[in-house]
């Protein structure tokens, strides 16, 4: 398998990963709501298109510096932003990553999270050199649970994570992949 650079983009049977632009601002402002931010650790989900634009530019720079590897999540037969996936690796621990996803209300429940999140974790092995990749949901997030499960994650534990967009902590499963 050949894998991306951090310019590349990546294509599903349905999907085009390709690395985030400016332009995905003010579409993510548009698609990014409460019902999604409440997943979500660092949303609030009323950002503004100037402030999405903002995470845009540190996501580039993450991806630059190699610290992560984010793509928008556009679906190939119309070319329409669906949400944002990543994997970021653990600043304490380089050999260590987590992965992060999210889509539009309008896109729940029709497989493109798991088809997503299927191709990029099997690219992030080589793009970020690490070994374990862990995925964590809130426990009641039982749709984000059954994507990790569905990627051969196995459910390492359980701890709270701080949500730094809502100041409260939620108890969460904590999910890992080791690289075969």
């Amino acid at each position: 398998m050949t894998h991306p650079s951090p310019t590349s983009p990546i294509r599903t049977p349905r999907l085009l990963l390709r690395p985030l632009e400016l332009a995905d601002a003010e579409p993510t402002a548009r698609l990014m709501s409460p019902e999604i931010a409440r997943w979500t650790g660092s949303w609030k989900g009323n950002e503004t298109a100037e402030e999405v634009a903002e995470r845009i530019e540190r996501s580039l720079e993450a991806d630059r510096s190699g610290a992560a590897f984010n793509r928008a999540v556009e679906r190939l037969e119309d070319a329409a932003l669906l949400g944002w996936i990543g994997v970021r690796r653990d600043p304490h621990d380089p050999r260590h990553a987590s992965l992060g996803y999210w889509v539009g209300e309008a896109f729940f429940g029709q497989g493109y999270t798991r088809e997503a999140a299927g191709v990029l974790l099997a690219h992030s092995w080589a793009a970020l050199d690490v070994d374990r990749i862990e995925g964590v949901a809130q426990l009641p997030n039982t749709a984000s649970i059954a994507v990790l499960r569905g990627l051969g994650m196995r459910q390492i534990g359980e701890r709270m994570e701080f949500a730094s967009a809502r100041g409260v902590a939620d108890l969460c499963a904590v999910y890992e992949i080791e690289r075969s």
